[in-house]
């Protein structure tokens, strides 16, 4: 008993000092990215920023929302569950993402979807994970086509990055990705056989914690498997791209609101540099340095992409930091909301109908 609590203490106590490091990690670079420009800075590229535009990013971000719910129902299978219950799924989802660090928020999708919805977990970590990979493999894929189209149109020679190696570097991740999205359930058997094995020749064989893992493991390939064989994976891999393409068009639409009381107009902002500068702060969130709400790491690797694609330092924190702000209230203030409609008691959860249209 003693040795247990001596474990948990140890545990304990290597959490605390991890999250103060990612804390202090990220208070560092906010305080480092400050330097040159002022909080005024921000306030005022927020409040000043160009209305129309705005808008039309926030309809642009609720319609990828809703093609989000769509293809998640997809994957979940036809009549298990509401349209209108996974988007607001889809927006509680989008808001601990934002919020919670190293995208550890995308576990409250299987939260959600087992405590409010009454699915088993292994449904909501099946369907998680495939369209996380489905994710990775369209944004490698377009990364890839901005870098050509960059290329071509305008040339590498006045940026202060060498396309080759950004293009070697996403291709081997986007082959990577389809080749998890093909072969998902045949790694994770792999991995299935050697625990078996382990078990067998070991005594881990008595440990419940080990047989539970196991036998949620099976559950979750079965549910992957049982996906793949309904050969729905080019109509998710389609609504894949839709939602990106909506996603990335928002946030080019964000910064043109930011940007064109500064002078910057349509003309001026090509849409797959800011691509280019968008998704490398969307990579970095991966990463377990991504402190409380991304702030720091976000506004720094954005910031460090928009530099290297050819904007000025200062613009570029001050674009950083208004973007990431505004994306963040808006995902946050749906994923508030969406989580007061799913718990009032008249809201009813139903399963759908398979003649109930969508």
């Amino acid at each position: 008993m003693d040795e247990a609590v001596k474990k948990s203490k140890k545990t304990l106590i290597f959490k605390i000092i991890n999250i103060a490091l990612v804390v202090g990690f990220g208070v560092f670079l906010v305080i480092f990215l400050l330097r040159g420009i002022s909080f005024a800075d921000i306030k005022n590229a927020i409040i000043n920023s160009y209305k129309p535009t705005l808008i039309a990013a926030f309809a642009i971000v609720f319609i990828s929302d809703f093609f989000r719910a769509y293809r998640m129902q997809i994957l979940v299978g036809p009549g298990k569950i509401r349209l209108r219950d996974m988007f607001f799924v889809a927006l509680i989802r989008n808001a601990f993402t934002m919020v919670l660090p190293a995208r550890t928020g995308e576990l409250s999708y299987v939260y959600v979807m087992t405590k409010k919805f009454k699915f088993p977990v292994e449904i909501g970590i099946s369907t998680l994970a495939l369209v996380m990979v489905f994710d990775l493999a369209i944004v490698f894929s377009l990364i890839v086509i901005a870098i050509i189209i960059v290329w071509i149109t305008i040339g590498f020679g006045s940026l202060t990055i060498s396309s080759w190696p950004v293009i070697l570097i996403a291709g081997v991740l986007l082959i990577v990705s389809l080749l998890l999205l093909f072969y998902l359930s045949v790694i994770i058997r792999f991995f299935l056989n050697l625990l078996n094995k382990l078990m067998l020749k070991t005594r881990a064989k008595k440990s419940r914690a080990l047989q539970y893992i196991y036998k949620k493991l099976t559950d979750i390939n079965e549910s992957i498997e049982e996906i793949k064989q309904r050969k729905i994976y080019g109509k998710v891999y389609f609504y894949s791209i839709v939602c990106r393409i909506l996603k990335f068009g928002a946030y080019y639409m964000v910064i043109h609101a930011i940007l064109q009381p500064m002078g910057y107009g349509f003309s001026s902002l090509n849409f797959w540099i800011i691509f280019l500068a968008t998704v490398v702060a969307e990579i970095s969130a991966v990463l377990p340095t991504h402190a409380l709400a991304g702030f720091g790491t976000y506004e720094g690797a954005f910031a460090l992409a928009f530099v290297a694609l050819g904007f000025p330092v200062s613009l570029s924190k001050i674009v950083g930091f208004s973007y990431h702000i505004t994306m963040l209230s808006f995902s946050v203030i749906l994923g508030v909301l969406s989580m007061i409609i799913i718990s009032l008691p008249f809201y009813r959860i139903k399963k759908q109908d398979k003649s109930e249209k969508i």
